[in-house]
């Protein structure tokens, strides 16, 4: 199990700065690996080593569901960092635009994470420094949680 070896290798090597894990997931509710969230959670949350835990290069249209989901199984901090939710067509070569959620936008969904708990929020692939541009204009001044 991936969450597992990450954290023995904390232990072992003795780090000693405060560590995060983040995990893929394709459906939302598991990681691309196919193992559980709460698995992978309940031995992260038995690690001192690790701070913050999170979800990246995941479909946006999954985060607020994660992100709802880690707060009932974690008091660490909760980071998300998804991918534009732009989908690769490996027979054209090229990406297909982004459907799946509507007319809201990125910094609309972000503000939407923050208010379901995440404490740090970016973009992954094909998100843009414009993205995350409007990402902090969106939630400047906002309170974190």
């Amino acid at each position: 199990m991936e969450a597992q070896a990450l954290v023995e290798l904390l232990e072992e090597e003795d780090i000693q700065v405060p560590s995060w894990i983040c995990f893929s997931s394709v459906d939302g509710k598991h990681l691309c690996s196919g193992e559980s969230f709460e698995d992978c959670l309940q031995i992260i949350n038995a690690s001192e080593k690790v701070a913050i835990v999170g979800v990246n290069c995941t479909p946006p249209q999954f985060v607020e569901g994660i992100i709802r989901e880690f707060k009932k199984q974690t008091e660490k901090a909760i980071a998300v960092y998804p991918n534009s939710g732009e989908v690769w067509d490996g027979r054209a070569k090229r990406w297909l635009p982004v459907e799946c959620f509507g007319r809201k936008s990125f910094d609309v969904m972000a503000r939407r994470w923050q208010e379901a708990g995440a404490s740090l929020i970016g973009g992954c692939c094909r998100t843009t420094p414009a993205t995350i541009r409007a990402v902090s204009k969106a939630l400047k001044g906002r309170t974190g949680h």
